[in-house]
């Protein structure tokens, strides 16, 4: 008999359980919702895939910067050219590309105080859908500092300093129809990216600043997917290069503090979902972000 009263009681408050369910009033915890919030938020973080510069392609493009730009600049006069802008607080870098990218994409140009000296700057500004400037210019500095610039004289001079003094150097270092590099283009998805990304690792407080590099596309042979692409027009060319800076003053990189994501990332870009960021084997040095246009010309494709 006690049996069978115990049995009853739990159909009883089996029964009743069901019901509650039935009528969304359910006791028991929705547990796809209790898992998808209990998950890290890294889980969902997007993988910057379409970004992400391997090594070995960083090495190759400041290689190719070393022998062929800067060999070329020392011979015409121009010895010690900026190749990087050291470590701008990454609050500071995100404040300005927030700014600038919040409805578009940006511009980065090529700029010199001087046409006989070869101290570059480089001037940040949006850009509208037509790939032209809009808006107030912001100076990064070699020692990684940002200063606004409204004067749109100073800027052009800025601008014509470059392009009647280093750019005319290495125009000759480049089989490009186009000559060098005055500005690298890059559009809203590429930028938000790369923004998304050093938000996130900031986030995590594994990196407190950013270094701007100047490096250069090589050749058909070392950048074979650009030949075979046939985007050949922006091949032995100026580009950047957005690496990070650890709190320790130290350059780091993704593989070293973000393993996993990092490990990911490659993944997609070794199944060539997104193509031709695959190398050999780096000898050292840092991986960084970018996949800017190199122009002119207009854009046509990423790299």
């Amino acid at each position: 008999m006690y049996q069978i009263i115990k049995l009853s009681l739990g159909c009883f408050f089996l029964t009743s359980l069901i019901s509650c369910h039935s009528e969304n009033f359910s006791i028991l915890p929705d547990i796809s919702t209790s898992i998808a919030e209990t998950k890290p938020a890294e889980n969902y973080q997007p993988l910057p895939s379409n970004v992400f510069i391997q090594k070995t392609y960083v090495e190759m493009r400041a290689d190719w910067f070393s022998r062929h730009k800067k060999e070329a600049l020392s011979k015409a006069g121009y010895p010690n050219i900026t190749e990087q802008f050291t470590n701008t607080p990454v609050k500071r870098f995100l404040e300005v590309i927030e700014a600038l990218s919040k409805d578009s994409g940006i511009n980065v140009h090529f700029a010199a105080e001087k046409q006989d000296e070869a101290t570059l700057r480089l001037l940040f500004v949006s850009a509208d859908q037509d790939f032209k400037d809009v808006g107030d210019y912001y100076q990064l500095n070699p020692d990684g500092s940002f200063a606004k610039i409204a004067n749109s004289i100073d800027v052009e001079e800025l601008k014509n300093n470059y392009k009647k003094g280093i750019k005319t150097v290495l125009d000759k270092t480049t089989d490009a129809t186009y000559g060098e590099t005055e500005l690298v283009h890059f559009n809203k998805e590429t930028i938000s990216e790369i923004r998304r990304e050093i938000a996130y690792q900031t986030e995590r407080g594994t990196i407190a600043g950013i270094t701007t590099k100047i490096v250069s596309l090589g050749d058909e042979e070392t950048e074979e997917r650009i030949a075979r692409e046939k985007e050949d027009r922006i091949l032995q060319r100026l580009t950047i290069l957005f690496t990070y800076v650890d709190k320790n003053n130290q350059e780091t990189d993704f593989e070293t503090i973000d393993r996993e994501r990092y490990l990911s990332t490659i993944a997609i870009q070794n199944e060539g979902l997104v193509k031709g960021l695959v190398a050999a084997k780096s000898r050292g040095g840092v991986s960084g972000l970018n996949t800017g246009d190199p122009i002119p010309p207009y854009p046509r494709g990423n790299i």
